[in-house]
């Protein structure tokens, strides 16, 4: 009855670490589950994708939910069609290494935003015009 008992502890650690709800899943991952039938109809890709896509001038989009629900799985899917459809995407997980979600300012936002953008961008442009922009504001 002891060993059993060990066994299911273990089981049951096993299982709550292999599904950690603070870890998105890669765009593609085939443990991917669609769960629009009970969060909804909307799908992220047709609903923000499209607007993205199509609209000829800036626009802004709000991503919201509740924590562990999937949002951030569902951007790296959007991350992924939209590349597919050779559009220029930053994306990064601001709380991990860039932002105190405790206590941010939109400043904080703006400069990890500015850096992420510049570390993407030196992977497919000549990023010297916006770094010698910024020096020129630093100074």
């Amino acid at each position: 009855m002891i060993d059993q008992k060990i066994d299911i502890e273990e089981l049951l650690t096993n299982l709550y670490n292999s599904f950690d709800p603070f870890q998105p899943l890669p765009a593609g991952d085939p443990l991917y589950v669609d769960c629009k039938e009970v969060r909804g109809d909307g799908d992220v890709l047709v609903d923000l994708g499209r607007k993205i896509k199509r609209s000829k001038r800036m626009t802004c989009q709000l991503y919201a939910g509740h924590r562990g629900a999937g949002k951030s799985t569902e951007l790296l899917r959007l991350k992924q069609y939209l590349e597919s459809q050779k559009i220029f995407v930053v994306y990064f997980d601001a709380d991990k290494e860039d932002i105190d979600s405790e206590d941010a300012e939109y400043t904080d936002i703006l400069l990890a935003l500015t850096r992420h953008l510049l570390q993407d961008l030196k992977e497919v442009a000549k990023p010297n015009p916006i770094l010698n922009w910024l020096e020129s504001r630093w100074q």
